[in-house]
């Protein structure tokens, strides 16, 4: 394997570090524009990322190649447009940006749409998990009011109503955890 000089192994990991951020004239100077695509692409970067490092070099008085961005690019997006990527991106609620070519789109798109429907199962549950520990904290700060020794018999009344109703709530949110769970995609 071929070895790369320090300062542009220094760019390369700076440049992979500081993901979307403007180029400086430095990096602008020393830019391996295949690394940079090849970085961008194995992101799933759109392609209109290369106008805004474009525009940064630009501010600097200097130059992009942008046939070797491309063709880094298309390399990196090889390495990102696999079913595990697809996956991965959906299970972690990424939007994708369409930026896989034809020939690997589909085996993405489709390890990606089950990513997705995990993430939103997860979410749903995430939120019914909420939903009853508040209901929880509810129902027992209205259990340590209903004792209290300052409470008229109508104001007892009112908040064992009150705790019914959060009990509902309680019961109708498991349900709504127990019906999730019948639908829970497979892993």
């Amino acid at each position: 394997m071929k070895k790369l000089p320090m300062y542009i192994l220094t760019v390369t990991i700076f440049v992979f570090l500081i993901g979307c951020a403007p180029l400086s004239r430095n990096e602008c100077l020393e830019a391996d524009w295949f690394e940079i695509g090849h970085k961008d692409g194995m992101k799933g970067k759109p392609r209109a990322l290369f106008q805004r490092h474009v525009d940064a070099c630009i501010k600097h008085g200097i130059g992009a190649n942008r046939d070797a961005y491309y063709a880094g690019r298309d390399e990196g997006l090889r390495i990102y447009c696999t079913g595990d990527s697809g996956f991965e991106q959906g299970r972690l609620g990424r939007k994708y940006q369409y930026v896989c070519p034809p020939d690997l789109e589909p085996e993405f798109l489709n390890a990606y749409y089950e990513g997705r429907e995990i993430y939103e199962y997860e979410k749903k549950v995430a939120y019914l998990e909420r939903q009853l520990k508040g209901i929880k904290k509810q129902i027992k700060a209205k259990e340590k009011d209903l004792y209290s020794n300052k409470l008229s018999d109508e104001q007892r009344a009112s908040i064992r109503s009150e705790i019914r109703s959060l009990n509902k709530e309680y019961d109708n949110v498991v349900r709504g955890l127990i019906s999730l769970a019948k639908t829970k995609p497979s892993y």
